[in-house]
């Protein structure tokens, strides 16, 4: 299955984020990469927008559209790197909650199986966040939101895993 097509069906089938569980951790790693290239495309959109539409005087707000360009572009692999940073570290975490939702459900899976999922799990919210974020309105409490629906997306995923005998 190829990444675009994981991408789609981890936003709404949990049974295949379950059975993501068993892939070598570098298609997980691989998964994250892809999923942090997605995530790029609407933040550089906003940011693109954000320059060209800036209400400026003059010539002085064309070259300080054109200096923010190239500074975007100049940091476009470091806001790469940061983005790749932070979906492993929230991957890391939720697979971390999921441990102790396991231990405490008598499921049959380790850390390493729960990351796994939780590169899946975060797809979807991820996405969404980004829009919202980028296009909509930004507030800091959506960070709950994002934690929360994550959470919820990785339970759910979670039910499909058998029960230790």
């Amino acid at each position: 299955m190829s990444k675009t097509q994981l991408l789609i069906k981890s936003c709404y089938h949990f049974k295949l984020i379950s059975a993501f569980r068993f892939q070598p951790i570098g298609k997980a790693i691989g998964y994250i990469f892809f999923l942090s290239l997605i995530v790029l495309i609407p933040v550089l959109l906003s940011m693109i927008f954000s320059t060209l539409f800036s209400t400026g005087e003059g010539s002085g707000g064309i070259m300080k559209g054109i200096s923010s360009g190239v500074f975007t572009i100049i940091f476009l692999p470091f806001i790469y790197l940061l983005i790749s940073l932070l979906l492993f570290c929230s991957a890391s975490l939720l697979a971390g909650i999921g441990l102790i939702y396991v231990k405490a459900g008598n499921k049959r899976a380790d850390y390493k199986q729960l990351w796994n999922m939780s590169t899946l799990s975060i797809t979807a919210p991820t996405i969404i966040l980004v829009v919202v974020e980028s296009f909509l309105w930004s507030v800091s409490s959506i960070i709950f939101v994002y934690i929360f629906a994550t959470a919820v997306y990785l339970f759910l995923s979670m039910r499909y895993i058998p029960k230790m005998k």
